[in-house]
């Protein structure tokens, strides 16, 4: 689960402990987008302990009042050359919103993409990662 208001830029090779088990699949650096902040560079320990995971009580940057405290992804089908991409926002520990994003392979355009871009591009990040995962397998 990322934090919703971190717009992931590049892929951060670190010492991750578990970097598969990041939430979207691999550690990215990035830029705050929350209200008053927006286009704050996070400090590579706010990257690792907030921004990459979500619920991020302690970030100063975080507004009191949000849509959502987390965002986590996961593959859905793969139907037709279409890939579904599901999205959860969470907020409070439950679900705020979910939906289904569309990827259509043949052209790698998004089908159906998500009205926020943080959440959208969070989206591409994680289906690159699950991408790139496959081909080497």
């Amino acid at each position: 689960m990322a934090c919703p208001f971190f717009l992931p830029e590049q892929r951060l090779e670190s010492d991750w402990p578990f970097p598969h088990r990041l939430p979207l699949g691999a550690g990215w650096t990035g830029i705050c987008t929350a209200p008053g902040h927006h286009g704050a560079r996070p400090s590579e320990e706010e990257i690792k302990s907030a921004c990459n995971l979500g619920y991020a009580k302690g970030c100063g940057r975080l507004p009191q009042e949000r849509h959502a405290d987390a965002v986590r992804f996961a593959l859905g089908e793969d139907s037709k050359g279409i890939q579904h991409v599901r999205f959860a926002c969470e907020l409070g520990h439950l679900p705020a919103e979910c939906g289904v994003l569309l990827y259509e392979k043949a052209t790698a355009t998004w089908v159906q993409k998500h009205e926020n871009p943080c959440v959208q591009r969070m989206a591409e990040c994680y289906l690159q990662v699950q991408i790139q995962k496959r081909t080497r397998a």
